[in-house]
């Protein structure tokens, strides 16, 4: 019976555990992907992991950068390429499906920027972003629980592809966080490893 009362305890601890919440931040843009996670106040990087380099010698620190403040509209950054975020939006789905509704995303900002060369294709382009997004858009709003967002879309007449900056504030559970991690990290890393592969291609074709 201790033994029983033992394997009890830790089965309803770790169930307690599972069901404390947890936040985040998920952001894409021309620098590429950022992951944070926030616990408390303790916050770290989840993605993307920080090399270890050599210690250099001391230089006069920089004013850091200003960081939004909780539930503030994060400021508009460059985006990056939209091809790259197509690659990622079945692990979306997956993740919608998984949980539909029970991921609360407190803040969800979206700047789509179309390219075109001339004022005949720039409407053809914003057009297409619009109702991209007009189609894009229900599958959030019916599978994740959004409190509150930005969409912005233009046109740059001197890009050659459309680009894209999304940043999204949302918390779940630990259960949930687990859960998502186990089913989807394997299939995170298979398609950044394409991406990186296909973009050195690219680099040395150059």
């Amino acid at each position: 019976m201790g033994i029983l009362r033992v394997l009890g305890i830790i089965i309803l601890v770790l169930l307690l555990i599972s069901l404390i919440r947890i936040g985040g931040t998920a952001e894409y843009g021309e620098a590429g992907i950022l992951v944070r996670a926030r616990l408390g106040f303790i916050r770290f990087t989840v993605y993307p992991r920080k090399k270890k380099v050599k210690k250099k010698p001391a230089k006069e620190k920089k004013p850091e950068r200003e960081q939004s403040a909780p539930g503030e509209t994060p400021p508009s950054k460059p985006g990056g390429l939209f091809s790259t975020v197509k690659e990622f939006l079945p692990l979306v789905a997956d993740a919608a499906g998984q949980f539909k509704r029970k991921i609360r995303v407190d803040r969800l900002c979206l700047d789509f920027t179309a390219a075109a060369p001339d004022p005949a294709a720039a409407a053809m382009a914003f057009g297409g972003a619009n109702a991209a997004l007009g189609m894009i858009w229900p599958i959030f709003e019916n599978n994740f629980n959004i409190q509150d967002r930005r969409i912005r879309t233009e046109v740059d007449f001197n890009r050659r592809e459309p680009v894209i900056y999304v940043f999204a504030s949302f918390s779940l559970t630990i259960g949930q966080a687990v859960v998502l991690g186990i089913r989807l990290c394997a299939r995170f890393l298979k398609v950044l490893s394409h991406l990186k592969t296909r973009q050195k291609k690219q680099k040395e074709a150059v």
